[in-house]
């Protein structure tokens, strides 16, 4: 089948930068969100009636999690909708493997495939797109996902939210391990830019000291545009996960009491990077 219309729900902060890649890749994007107005300069034809996405190729979501994917899905299944279904937002995967049996049931193909990359590289599709579900239908829609990143394959439905907090919470952990060094070397009378080099140079590097301190921590900005909500809905996963299918007592735990912990002290819509203002105390 060769896709032509695509629907995309959820025009926020991510939705709103990855739509548009679609647009100008050739598709004709049709968008719903029932709080974001796009800008219409982007040539995505914005509906105000879920209705009018009937008939489409495919639909993807960009929500804020499954339980709200599965009741918008209910809305598009009373218009009798027969597209393939792609969940890009960051949900539970057994919300996703739930879901997924009663759209099988009506012979409507459902993917899951959350991204990581935040909206710098949403803007110019670069995403890790992390795809889960039958490997045939998966195929079928690659070359609409590779305008919005890199495409990988996960595992059967469910894998690509399940890797995606798992993901998060090594993140997570790296976050927390790298704002306690940071802060025990400044106390210690290490410069900041001296750990930044020596850490990125052995083995203690990751993420948070390749990308994140530098930019947002040292220099007081704690602007990084992902909030600690988010993540801390992604570890919540995770940790749920890891003490469901391996160890009892994981670490997971005390990163996610950690994270909860610091946004009560914080506030709503934190960035994640003000954890350090917590933990430096």
């Amino acid at each position: 089948m060769k896709i032509k219309n695509v629907g995309f729900i959820g025009l926020g902060a991510m939705g709103s930068v990855m739509a548009p890649l679609i647009v100008k890749a050739g598709y004709h994007v049709f968008g719903y969100d029932i709080h974001t107005k796009i800008d219409k300069s982007s040539d995505i034809k914005q509906v105000s009636n879920i209705r009018d996405l009937s008939n489409l190729d495919v639909i993807i979501f960009m929500l804020p999690d499954g339980k709200i994917v599965a009741d918008v899905t209910d809305e598009l299944l009373q218009n009798n909708i027969k597209s393939i279904l792609i969940d890009m937002s960051s949900s539970d995967p057994r919300d996703t493997k739930q879901l997924g049996k009663k759209l099988k049931i009506k012979d409507i193909k459902f993917l899951d495939a959350p991204v990581s990359g935040g909206v710098s590289r949403a803007k110019i599709g670069e995403l890790m797109i992390m795809a889960g579900g039958n490997e045939d239908h998966i195929e079928s829609v690659q070359e609409l996902l590779s305008v919005m990143g890199k495409v990988q394959y996960a595992g059967p439905l469910g894998s690509g939210h399940a890797i995606k907090a798992l993901n998060n919470y090594v993140s997570a952990a790296g976050l927390i391990a790298s704002f306690e060094a940071l802060a025990a070397a400044r106390s210690f009378g290490i410069e900041p830019d001296n750990f930044l080099k020596i850490i990125n140079g052995a083995t203690g590097k990751n993420n948070t000291t390749e990308v994140k301190l530098d930019k947002f921590v040292i220099s007081e900005k704690f602007n990084s545009g992902f909030t600690l909500d988010l993540m801390i809905k992604d570890v919540s996963i995770a940790d749920s996960l890891i003490k469901d299918l391996s160890a009892d007592k994981p670490l997971s735990e005390n990163v996610s009491n950690y994270l909860s912990k610091s946004l009560a002290e914080l506030g709503e819509n934190s960035d994640h990077t003000e954890v350090y203002k917590v933990l430096k105390r």
